[in-house]
């Protein structure tokens, strides 16, 4: 099976170089992704050489209060990569001001990444889905994937009905409840991800072939060949990254 992991912490890993040889050894094509502007440099140094591993860079939604004075890095670097991510929402704190900060930085981040037309964005919901997929909206010039989805099924139907895909880890497959939301996105609009470090298997932290495990997941709760399945996923990968879209 050809296996990807559209997002992974790699630079978060104690132990990184031997990960990126894991991911080398099984060919695993693996987008890092980062939690601000200004680490994203050291984190593409760190895989260089890597044929299967690509470094995006982000701004965190939960750093946005100490971090959003790297915008203006954001764009400065925004041409060196066509992955972004980690990016996006998240309202776990009441703290009105930090929200609306969030979104001040998340519409920029959109309306940079706008401008190129084919970046592939992976992008954090967390008690925010219905303000993500409405700030995204249905005609967006790129690629935008939610990661670890957790919203209600009235969003997930918009954010299907406006083209946007999703990406399963390990975690989403054990609760009933993240089990129901994958079992609503047809297949064709799903990516794997392990979010490594911060998703375990077992007593283990996840790392990118992990995302076998999904692909195996994904058969079970949709009753098809694992091998159609990793086959499909693939094409969805590779169609996202070969689609652009303009304004």
């Amino acid at each position: 099976m050809r296996l990807f992991d559209t997002h992974c912490h790699l630079d978060l890993y104690p132990d990184y170089d031997n990960v990126i040889d894991e991911i080398e050894r099984a060919q695993i094509y693996t987008i890092a992704v980062t939690n601000a502007p200004s680490v994203f440099r050291r984190s593409s140094q760190i895989a260089e050489g890597a044929r299967f591993v690509r470094t995006a860079i982000g701004l965190h939604p939960e750093l946005v209060g100490q971090r959003y004075r790297e915008l203006g890095l954001f764009t400065e670097l925004l041409e060196e990569t066509r992955y972004v991510g980690e990016v996006g929402l998240d309202f776990v704190s009441p703290d009105q001001r930090d929200r609306d900060l969030q979104k001040k930085v998340f519409r920029t981040v959109l309306e940079r990444c706008a401008d190129f037309g084919d970046k592939f964005i992976t992008v954090h919901s967390r008690r925010a889905a219905g303000d993500v997929v409405d700030m995204v909206g249905g005609a967006y010039p790129g690629t935008v994937v939610l990661h670890w989805f957790s919203g209600s099924s009235k969003v997930l139907k918009r954010a299907l009905e406006y083209g946007l895909l999703f990406s399963v880890n390990p975690a989403m497959l054990v609760g009933e409840k993240g089990r129901r939301l994958v079992a609503q996105i047809p297949l064709d609009r799903l990516l794997t991800e392990t979010d490594g470090p911060f998703v375990k298997v077992g007593d283990s932290v996840a790392r990118p072939h992990n995302v076998a495990s999904v692909v195996s997941g994904l058969a079970e709760l949709k009753n098809l060949d694992p091998v159609r399945v990793s086959e499909t996923l693939f094409d969805n990968l590779r169609n996202a990254l070969t689609t652009k879209r303009t304004r």
